[in-house]
């Protein structure tokens, strides 16, 4: 049975704020890769659609090599899939068995994927659009039975850094089967690599005198050309992606992006890409946008001192997470001054410039503020733009126009929704 998977964003991005102002939730990570790219049982014989906001289909297409937002009708069943997917559970196997549309709903009713078989799709044109399959949704959908499943899955931000361990353990077990051993990395010999077997160096890696990794509890994956310094030391699980550089410090249960720069403490974390945080400090249970730079000693409290549930602001909302070791999540294209302390669950839109040298005791900052502790003014938009523009052009990227519309429209308080699909019964018409 063929099928044509479609990823596609429902209305719960919200929850995943600010990391999914420039970017589809199925782009985020919880391992080495991201959400649509994690193990899927129908890899043999699927392709692979990604469907997105309107606003967000040209950055989406320019980065990745996948159809964007157009389904070419042929033989295959189209297949939607939520992506917050967390685990297939058995939807892959239940699938398999099916002869009808189905939607597939979680055991709390949140529907997690949608099924069209081909004998469905006879009514759409050639090259389909998610609306042409969200308008076959609203009117055939009481004719598409409903399927419970065991797949699960994300629901917030928080999540994701507390799956980190089994995220990437899971990851490198499938990289491991796929990946073809290199020497064409360079290892001083008074570098010290533990559990050896659990470790990973791609092709152009070099580890300097003094530089530790530790695979004892977990494995580690060192991504293309990146370095890791003297007196740097990564303990597993963890990744570290290409062309990144770790410098003196601890990295240790995190996931770091490509072109990352990172020194100090990290704890945990996620780094998404083009983060420089190249002096001491330390970043724990944390998700961090991309271009976010952290001024020398920038550190966040993780961990309450009565060591209670920590409570995260989302969108104006207080929400209790369940978790007592809640980080920082910070938006794109962030910057913060020297000696800047971060509060337990501090939640910081994009293009925000936080300073002051002290505790900052706010819970959310919105997008697009400068200042900090409750006294931030408005950030504004030409010189946001002004600043990302010169930090980009340093590692030869250029903002794109897309990305630019996308950053004026938040900084006017504006979230382009268009393009979300809404597989619910509420929605019918």
């Amino acid at each position: 049975m063929a099928f044509t998977i479609c990823f596609y964003e429902d209305d719960s991005l919200n929850n995943f704020y600010p990391l999914t102002y420039l970017r589809p939730v199925y782009l985020l990570r919880a391992g080495m890769i991201e959400l649509f790219r994690r193990h899927n049982p129908l890899n043999d014989n699927s392709r692979v659609i990604l469907t997105c906001r309107e606003s967000l289909a040209q950055i989406v297409s320019k980065n990745y090599d996948f159809p964007v937002n157009i389904i070419k009708r042929d033989e295959s069943h189209v297949l939607f899939v939520n992506g917050r997917l967390k685990d297939w559970g058995d939807l892959a196997s239940t699938l398999k068995q099916t002869n009808i549309s189905t939607q597939f709903v979680t055991s709390k009713g949140e529907t997690v994927a949608v099924l069209f078989r081909k004998e469905l799709q006879g009514s759409l044109p050639p090259m389909i659009t998610p609306k042409d399959f969200q308008y076959l949704y609203e009117k055939d959908c009481d004719m598409i039975p409903v399927t419970t499943t065991t797949a699960s899955m994300y629901n917030y931000c928080w999540e994701l850094v507390a799956d980190l361990h089994e995220a990437l353990t899971s990851d490198f077990e499938c990289l491991k089967e796929n990946h073809s051993v290199t020497k064409e990395y360079t290892i001083s010999d008074r570098a010290y690599l533990v559990n050896k077997d659990n470790i990973i160096l791609s092709k152009g890696v070099y580890l300097a005198p003094g530089a530790v990794i530790d695979a004892t509890d977990g494995p580690v994956v060192i991504g293309e050309n990146s370095k890791v310094d003297s007196h740097a030391a990564i303990y597993g699980p963890c990744f570290v992606g290409h062309d990144s550089q770790i410098l003196a410090g601890k990295v240790s249960g995190s996931s770091i992006g490509p072109v990352c720069r990172v020194g100090g403490e990290v704890e945990e974390s996620i780094f998404q890409s083009y983060v420089n945080k190249y002096h001491d400090g330390f970043i724990g249970h944390s998700y961090v946008g991309s271009w976010v730079n952290f001024g020398a000693m920038t550190t966040n409290s993780d961990l309450k001192n009565n060591y209670s549930n920590i409570r995260v602001s989302l969108n104006g909302n207080s929400i209790d997470t369940g978790l007592n070791k809640i980080g920082s999540f910070i938006g794109d294209h962030t910057k913060f001054g020297i000696g800047t302390l971060l509060n337990t669950g501090i939640n910081i839109g994009v293009c925000c410039n936080v300073f002051g040298g002290g505790l900052i005791t706010d819970k959310e900052i919105p997008s697009f503020k400068w200042g900090g502790n409750g006294s931030c003014i408005d950030y504004k938009f030409d010189k946001a733009i002004e600043t990302a523009e010169i930090v980009m052009k340093r590692r030869g990227i250029e903002i794109s126009e897309d990305e630019k519309v996308i950053l004026e429209h938040l900084s006017m308080g504006i979230t382009d929704l268009d393009g979300l699909m809404n597989f619910n019964r509420s929605g019918k018409g």
